[in-house]
């Protein structure tokens, strides 16, 4: 067993390294005083895309003090009912429910019931704890009976999320004082909003040549005939895109510190694997798993598991057809050209599309 301290790479360290051994385990069960879904969602993504079948069983600790936020309970449940994307494997969710709470962080990979290889330490099974630069957190490599064991001892005074009642786990948003970095960025504070005092930002959906997009934007999907455009220009017999394919384009005066970083991604990952997943609720009470792509600084807001979601969305709010071009037209009639995100955590946001009635 390696007692080193480990504090880089926690992500391959602890959540993915144990599968290149030879003992192949299948289950990986988690101890975390807190965990998102956004991060849920994108450790399963990427055990999808590498072919992996492992079962996931998670222990939320502090839930019962400290609360579970909206936009996580629903992602667990999301993640648990397999309604988010299909994956090899189970996902499991539950929240301690009686003291003691459990602040601690154990995470226990297993081969059939048989603990193999374990790690405790400061990382809570979120992206501040795994994946964002600037914060310093550890993990040790620990003796996995006896990790197994906390494990099954916590696991004991739970509760799947799933069944969980709402009005004695999810709890309201402490809001913080909002750091303004540019002018894009402000503050709400219509009285009315259920959203006053929080961080907000308008992102406009035309693009600098004054349309919603030809084979980029929300039109990602089709060429300026409106049909759908192919996979690549430069071989014209691969194939074409899904004509829903959409995103939402970010300009580069929006790199405020709003959303979580653009990550460079490092050569043998894909960008779903490399960036840092957040969730968005919308008005609507849709949800999507996003993150940032392209461009350098991360141009573009995109749903990586699938990404004609934003696009059959968009279509769906404005009253057209499945991969119908949305024209300036189109968007006069609905009465709104941008949306605007609220920032209810570093890795959940409220997406605003709504029309104010006249």
């Amino acid at each position: 067993m390696d007692s080193r301290v480990v504090d880089s790479d926690l992500f391959d360290f602890a959540l993915m390294n144990p599968l290149r051994s030879k003992v192949k385990p299948d289950s990986l069960k988690i101890v975390s005083g807190y965990a998102s879904h956004a991060f849920a969602s994108g450790h399963l993504a990427i055990l999808k895309s590498r072919k992996e079948k492992v079962d996931i069983d998670l222990v939320v600790g502090m839930a019962a003090v400290d609360g579970i936020k909206f936009l996580d309970h629903e992602g667990f449940v999301s993640l648990h009912e397999k309604k988010e994307f299909a994956y090899d494997g189970k996902f499991v969710c539950r929240y301690v429910q009686m003291a003691p709470s459990v602040h601690s962080k154990v995470y226990v990979w297993c081969k059939g019931n048989l603990p193999v290889v374990a790690f405790a330490g400061s990382a809570n099974y979120t992206n501040n704890g795994f994946k964002v630069a600037g914060r310093k957190e550890t993990l040790v490599e620990c003796d996995p009976a006896s990790a197994y064991e906390f494990f099954v001892s916590c696991r004991k005074n739970t509760i799947q999320c799933q069944a969980a009642r709402k009005s004695d786990f999810v709890r309201g948003h402490e809001k913080k004082t909002a750091l303004v970095k540019q002018s894009v960025c402000e503050i709400e504070t219509d009285r009315a909003s259920p959203f006053l005092g929080y961080e907000k930002i308008v992102v406009p959906l035309r693009n600098s040549d004054g349309h919603f997009g030809i084979e980029s934007g929300l039109n990602w999907g089709l060429n300026k005939y409106g049909r759908p455009r192919l996979q690549n220009k430069s071989n014209p017999f691969g194939g074409r895109r899904n004509p829903d394919e959409a995103y939402i384009r970010l300009p580069k005066e929006f790199d405020c510190g709003f959303f979580p970083p653009y990550i460079k991604v490092p050569k043998g990952k894909s960008a779903s694997e490399a960036q840092i997943r957040f969730s968005v609720l919308t008005d609507d009470n849709e949800m999507f798993s996003c993150i940032r792509a392209s461009g350098g600084y991360g141009k573009e807001i995109e749903t990586p598991q699938d990404n004609t979601e934003l696009g059959r969305w968009f279509r769906k709010r404005l009253g057209i057809g499945s991969g119908k071009m949305i024209t300036s037209k189109i968007m006069k009639r609905y009465g709104r050209e941008d949306v605007t995100f609220y920032k209810i955590s570093e890795d959940q946001f409220f997406m605003d599309f709504s029309v104010k009635k006249k």
